[in-house]
């Protein structure tokens, strides 16, 4: 079978990420979908995304980050996509000015986005150029925990 579909989903959910725009997220969300990975927050499900969008966009302005009105909000950069057999799935970093930035991870199947989950460290804290924590044997992405099953 062929994947194009869920590399296209990924294509247009990261580029609907990166334009704040949550109708394109939402229509390419398979029913079961999760978001999660924000500190002190609960796993966000497809019923759940809309409110949660409208909430999440008004607390990034309130703390100075993007106004909940732009369509310039995400950045994705060194973005990695692989297939595992039926499925696609697109890892890479993602930074929202003057909010945070971290790690994501998103898989797709038969064209629909199954699953987003991120790490975070606020903005102040991800301007800090630390090596303190490469060799600390610890797994330093530790909600990346989610594996694809088939």
């Amino acid at each position: 079978m062929s994947n194009d579909k869920s590399f296209d989903a990924l294509d247009a959910d990261s580029d609907a990420w990166t334009k704040g725009d949550s109708a394109k997220i939402y229509n390419l969300l398979e029913d079961s979908y999760t978001f999660s990975g924000l500190p002190n927050m609960a796993p966000v499900d497809k019923t759940s995304f809309k409110m949660f969008w409208v909430t999440f966009r008004s607390k990034i302005e309130d703390v100075g980050g993007p106004p909940a009105v732009s369509s310039d909000f995400m950045v994705l950069k060194n973005s990695i996509l692989r297939e595992l057999g039926d499925y696609v799935v697109e890892s890479g970093n993602w930074e929202v000015r003057n909010f945070g930035r971290g790690v994501y991870m998103t898989a797709a199947k038969n064209g629909k986005i199954l699953w987003r989950e991120i790490t975070m460290n606020p903005w102040e804290e991800g301007k800090k150029t630390s090596n303190s924590d490469e060799n600390t044997g610890k797994d330093c992405i530790r909600s990346l925990h989610t594996f694809v099953k088939k």
